[in-house]
């Protein structure tokens, strides 16, 4: 999409673009909730439920790498978007209950190190003790 803006003659938004879709995608990524706080606010409910559902916001996201689907909040069957949460909600994707997992990962998936996942199949972690599943 990009490509095709900034071949239409768009190309001068696509700084402004770059720099808030790696903002976003940064924050969602990162353990700083900046949107909690913005939900304890009362009289900004409205303007979050707003901003919820336009962008990833870090708990929306978070809920897509939970661990425990039973869990309640964990949804990694969707919140797939790193920039506009629009599309999850347009598609029908879209899980939103402003807390994140206590867990992370894939479920029923045994744990592994870094090395393991950079470099799978060709190193394979030693057998470890599973994680205790979330009631």
């Amino acid at each position: 999409m990009s490509g095709v803006a900034i071949y239409l003659g768009l190309g001068f938004v696509y700084p402004l673009y770059i720099v808030l879709k790696a903002a976003v995608t940064f924050s969602a990524h990162s353990d700083v909730r900046w949107d909690a706080p913005l939900y304890r606010i009362r009289w900004l409910s409205p303007i979050m439920w707003v901003v919820e559902r336009v962008i990833i916001t870090p708990a929306v996201h978070h809920a897509h790498h939970g661990m425990y689907a039973a869990d309640g909040i964990t949804h990694y069957k969707g919140n797939f978007g790193n920039f506009l949460m629009i599309w999850d909600v347009l598609l029908g994707t879209a899980h939103i209950t402003r807390q994140v997992p206590e867990l992370y990962g894939v479920e029923n998936l045994p744990p592994s190190n870094a090395t393991e996942q950079l470099f799978w199949p060709l190193v394979t972690a030693p057998s470890a003790v599973p994680v205790s599943k979330v009631a």
